[in-house]
């Protein structure tokens, strides 16, 4: 372990000398300062692992120095002990206001002083060690980031080939075979979404993609995100219905996103509804806020998913609802994109409606 630097600020040149000679002993690298604007100096050029700094001080006093080392980012975790003849209550209350770690009265006891700054380096070094546990784990995680934006581009490489070659196949009469080409088209789409959720969800979270926004009908995305999911919802002797809202105001947004976000929650409910289910879609004003409504009657939500299914790969561990779970959280994450809030309510066995409510106004 390197012998721990310990920065001694005093104006008063007996002072110093007198800390020096209680601390060299104890195998300490003691730095010294004669006042305030020294001291930072020698505190950008060299961190010490602890700070002992005189009030009384020209130029800058000890009070200023605390404040200006605990309000920089990159020395606010140094310890910092404030050596002082003030005892004034007022005065031990300005320290700790700026933020002193600890107080030592003049004359300096030498057993006191030994005892407060191994206990502050003890803290000092366990906070390091978390500190550095945490980048590492950051650089980890970044790491991982990558490599997953990196297979997820590859990805959609091959699958874009593919759904090109299926739609060309599909031209010609196929007969009995055509139902299997559109099922393998549609999970083609539904493989695609789903790339595109993660790398949207990605670019979310850096805060990279950016709303597309421009005047739109809502009533026309609700009405072609109904029409995506209709066929396959008719297929499993389910139904969708539409209650929109007559002489809706024009939203100002992403009308790319909030169509996803539809396509998104419709596919979650007929996939969780059983056969002869009904899916309905509800859009209705409320004040200055547009609210959609996609409520199912499939089997529910347990109560103990409820909170986490809109997480990043939050799945609810049942028969009837699996998943990836990224396409809830990329809906949150688009709602919120557009000042917006998103929340289900669900009963299991009688159906879940998940709602979304945001700004018919534009965001930026």
């Amino acid at each position: 372990m390197s012998i721990p630097n310990i920065l001694v600020v005093d104006d008063i040149a007996e002072n110093v000398e007198l800390l020096e000679a209680y601390l060299t002993p104890e195998n300490y690298n003691v730095i010294t300062a004669s006042d305030g604007i020294e001291a930072l100096e020698k505190i950008k050029e060299t961190p010490p692992d602890i700070v002992l700094l005189d009030v009384m001080m020209p130029r800058m006093d000890g009070f200023e120095v605390c404040g200006k080392l605990k309000n920089d980012e990159e020395t606010q975790f140094i310890p910092v002990v404030m050596v002082t003849a003030l005892k004034e209550r007022d005065d031990r209350i300005k320290g700790i206001q700026v933020g002193a770690d600890d107080f030592l009265s003049k004359p300096v006891d030498r057993v006191e002083l030994l005892t407060r700054i191994r206990s502050l380096i003890r803290v000092k070094n366990l906070h390091d060690d978390l500190d550095q546990s945490y980048r590492e784990l950051k650089e980890l995680e970044n790491t991982k980031e990558r490599l997953t934006q990196m297979i997820i581009h590859d990805l959609k490489n091959p699958l874009t080939g593919v759904k090109a070659n299926l739609e060309i196949v599909g031209m010609d009469d196929l007969g009995e075979t055509q139902e299997c080409l559109d099922a393998a088209q549609r999970s083609c789409d539904l493989l695609f979404n789903m790339i595109q959720d993660l790398l949207d969800i990605s670019r979310m979270e850096e805060g990279k993609l950016m709303l597309n926004t421009e005047p739109f009908d809502i009533a026309g995305v609700i009405s072609s995100a109904a029409d995506e999911i209709e066929m396959p919802a008719n297929a499993e002797d389910k139904t969708i219905q539409l209650e929109v809202a007559d002489n809706l105001p024009e939203v100002n947004g992403d009308p790319n996103l909030i169509y996803r976000t539809l396509s998104n929650l419709l596919i979650n409910a007929v996939k969780h509804t059983g056969r002869g289910g009904i899916i309905t879609v509800r859009a209705l004003q409320q004040d200055d806020e547009l609210l959609i409504q996609v409520k199912d009657t499939g089997y529910g939500i347990p109560k103990e998913y409820v909170d986490k299914i809109f997480e990043k790969f939050g799945q609810v561990e049942s028969r009837q609802r699996s998943g990836t779970g990224l396409g809830l959280t990329f809906c949150k994450m688009a709602v919120e994109a557009h000042g917006g809030t998103i929340w289900v309510e669900t009963e299991e066995e009688k159906g879940s409606t998940f709602s979304f409510q945001f700004p018919f106004g534009s965001q930026s």
